[in-house]
């Protein structure tokens, strides 16, 4: 039988019926077209529940009927796990000598129903001996594929990874590779997935951020993975998986020789091919790696390494595309890096490292450099790095011949955090690629050429300027073009005359504005409410020295986080009904001449956190504890930042 006569058989049964249908586990929205076609709408009270770990799917149902199924909290799924667990006991309650244990396992579940009820159930059948319970715990991820009473959860789990695209597999194993409860940071693992290679070309309109940006939203709307923090904006700053998916990942990782986490001493000799590494325990990787010669990838997550360890697994490393360092105590660059041709990214963040040797500029395919921490000086061989995109440093200083050749650098996107000179600020306008820049120490002679090369970054969306000196030093933007793309901004100086640039009208995108010793005159509020449309961050610290701040009704309707911080003259902040009727959050530190408690945010019905920090007045604090707590009696928390 053909779609068709289904769907007019099924309109026919259905015409004079009330019904209910589920369509469980949906994966595709391409099926519901004719599907709907096949539910009769006949007015008789009839409902249609649609279940899908795809979010994608799940919005097939109007905005206000669609459910998301949250984990459950700690204490429901305790409750659950032992009504399986110990159903034989009379009271279903776990004995005291399990408690331990039951509770890494329920731990180990992180409130997912599917695994609690399968492990429960697996568990009752088992002696309640506190050894046995150990040792399941320990071999779980052996039980999870091989014990047939697990195999299902494996296989429901498997699903989900099966449909996967190939790039999109090979991206959800490798989060699987990092620390279990570890919060994975988004841009770091963009880098890493492009230095791997797991992000397709789709052409020169779409940069491979973006696309990996869209695998990134892919998987969190399978339900692989989880946004574990959100920036400023609502946009996933970091994520997790959850652990009976990592444990999956890791056995189809170990089985396709994609990659192993070496946690000693629960890991064997690395000999049977492996390409990646990520060590979690025990530094000393030679004993591991001196068999293999396929490793493209070495990710550490240890403080301890052996002095000689990079020469002790030289020759298993000469194939290397990523090696990650961070917080590893190493004091010197191994000297055969230099030789690793291959490398795509290289990480020495918050390392003990002093210096940087020149052998550097012979990583010629090098994309992304880490160098947080207490390197200073660069040498001039960093210039050779042409096809380096992103560099990240606290405080970095280029000699005046690297200076003079920065602008071989011309695929750069990220530049953070370099020191000012005469001759960098000049040579900063080669490099029209960059989207995200951090420049220290201006002096207020470099204006002029400082912001005519910035004003070539047509591209840029994040910019960070600090001066030199905040007191003697003043930013004069007189020479910056409109920068269309901006979304970020912050700025630590005295602004020309004490007042805000009118270039300030021309970033259409800002969301994020940080102002430090601006020395502004005016309340600056009624410019960056018509400036700035869509601002949902903002901090003022130490800018402004006047005595009033006023939200007027109207202002700012999608910001969600103001900090207003050590401006010494203030001594009131009005707030009008209907003004940053989006607020979110309110930090309040430092403003000691301010004594009472704003009126005004008895309006802002959608705050939830006022934060009080330090440097407050006593007056402040006792009318908060006392006639003023009725003013803000509507929100959630009220207290420490």
């Amino acid at each position: 039988m053909d779609c068709v006569s289904v769907v007019e058989l099924l309109q026919k049964y259905l015409q004079s019926r009330r019904y209910l249908i589920v369509l469980d586990d949906l994966w595709s929205r391409d099926s519901w077209p004719l599907l709907d076609n096949a539910f009769v709408k006949n007015n008789n009270g009839s409902r249609i529940i649609i279940t899908s770990r795809i979010q994608t799917v799940a919005s097939l149902a109007d905005a206000n009927r669609e459910i998301k199924l949250s984990l459950l909290p700690k204490e429901e799924a305790w409750t659950l796990f032992c009504r399986k667990a110990f159903a034989r006991l009379e009271d279903r309650r776990c004995p005291l000598d399990l408690k331990t244990c039951a509770e890494r396992i329920v731990d180990k579940c992180r409130g997912l129903p599917l695994a609690l009820v399968a492990l429960g159930s697996l568990l009752s059948y088992k002696e309640m001996d506190e050894h046995e319970w150990e040792l399941f715990y320990n071999q779980l991820r052996w039980q999870l594929s091989n014990n047939p009473e697990l195999s299902w959860v494996a296989s429901v789990l498997n699903l989900s990874y099966n449909d996967l695209s190939c790039n999109l597999k090979n991206c959800f194993l490798y989060c699987g590779l990092f620390p279990e409860d570890h919060h994975i940071e988004r841009k770091r693992l963009i880098r890493l997935w492009i230095a791997e290679g797991f992000i397709e070309d789709r052409g020169p309109e779409t940069t491979l951020v973006d696309v990996a940006a869209c695998y990134l939203k892919e998987l969190v709307n399978r339900s692989l993975l989880q946004v574990a923090e959100r920036n400023e904006y609502g946009r996933p700053k970091r994520f997790q998986m959850h652990d009976l998916l990592r444990e999956i990942s890791l056995s189809i990782s170990k089985k396709e020789k994609f990659a192993t986490t070496w946690d000693y001493p629960n890991t064997g000799s690395i000999c049977d091919g492996p390409r990646r590494v990520f060590v979690q325990k025990d530094g000393n990787l030679m004993q591991t790696t001196q068999s293999s010669t396929q490793i493209r990838s070495v990710v550490m997550f240890v403080v301890e390494v052996s002095p000689s360890w990079f020469k002790d697994c030289y020759t298993s490393f000469r194939l290397l595309r990523v090696l990650c360092l961070r917080h590893c105590d190493i004091q010197k660059v191994p000297d055969n890096i230099s030789n690793l041709f291959n490398l795509h990214y290289l990480d020495l963040g918050y390392t003990k490292l002093k210096e940087i040797p020149r052998s550097i500029g012979k990583l010629i395919n090098l994309q992304t450099l880490y160098l947080n921490g207490s390197v200073l000086e660069l040498p001039s061989d960093m210039t050779m790095l042409t096809k380096l995109q992103h560099l990240r440093i606290d405080v970095g200083r280029f000699g005046s011949s690297a200076s003079n050749k920065i602008g071989r650098l011309e695929h750069l996107q990220t530049l953070k955090n370099i020191e000012a000179n005469s001759c960098i600020v000049k040579k900063l306008g080669c490099l029209t690629r960059v989207r995200s820049l951090g420049i220290m120490k201006v002096l207020e002679s470099y204006n002029t050429d400082l912001w005519t090369s910035i004003s070539r970054m047509t591209v840029l969306t994040s910019l960070f300027v600090i001066t030199a000196d905040r007191d003697r030093d003043t930013l004069d933007l007189a020479d910056l073009k409109p920068l269309p793309y901006l979304d970020k901004l912050m700025l630590s100086g005295r602004l020309d005359k004490g007042v805000i640039p009118p270039v300030f009208g021309h970033f259409p995108k800002l969301k994020s504005l940080r102002l430090s010793f601006s020395g502004l005159h005016e309340d600056p509020l009624a410019l960056f409410s018509v400036m700035f449309r869509n601002l949902g961050h903002l901090i003022l610290y130490r800018c402004y020295d006047g005595t009033k701040l006023t939200f007027r009704a109207g202002w700012f309707p999608k910001l969600k986080d103001v900090y207003l911080s050590s401006m010494n003259e203030l001594k009131e902040i009005e707030i009008e009904d209907g003004a940053i009727t989006s607020l979110h959050r309110l930090e309040l530190w430092g403003l000691k001449s301010l004594t009472s408690v704003p009126q005004g945010l008895m309006y802002l019905r959608s705050l939830q956190q006022l934060c009080i920090g330090s440097r407050m007045s006593d007056e402040f604090h006792r009318r908060l504890e006392g006639c003023d707590r009725c003013i803000v009696q509507h929100i959630p928390y009220i207290g420490d930042p």
